[in-house]
């Protein structure tokens, strides 16, 4: 008995160590224009990337997306989206449709993006 209380606290102390390195809790330090180096640096690798795509002109977007980790109390996911290497918005995946639950496309969207 002796030994299972220290090692139900070291793992309670190891969760709780865990927790405070969320993606929820870094995220703040990311920044319009950062580049793919600079989020890695204040992020960590990715999950996944979770969509790209090159256009006709060259030009580049990627969504990056960030878990958290299991058995966090409020899981929160987080997507960066890049184009042409800088960061042009980051949020929880609903922020990504523009208004509200209406699946209209986030205001950057440009139609005259042509795919390649």
């Amino acid at each position: 008995m002796r030994r299972i209380v220290p090692a139900v606290f070291a793992l309670l102390l190891a969760g709780v160590m865990a927790g405070c390195n969320t993606p929820a809790r870094r995220i703040k330090k990311v920044t319009l224009g950062m580049t793919p180096d600079q989020v890695r640096k204040v992020m960590g690798d990715p999950y996944t990337i979770r969509a790209a795509k090159v256009y006709e002109n060259g030009e580049w977007t990627q969504v990056w997306e960030y878990l958290p980790p299991p058995l966090t109390i409020n899981p929160k996911t987080f997507w960066i989206h890049f184009e042409n290497g800088k960061v042009v918005q980051w949020g929880e995946p609903g922020d990504f449709t523009g208004k509200a639950g209406q699946n209209v496309p986030v205001s950057e969207y440009s139609e005259q993006k042509v795919l390649r």
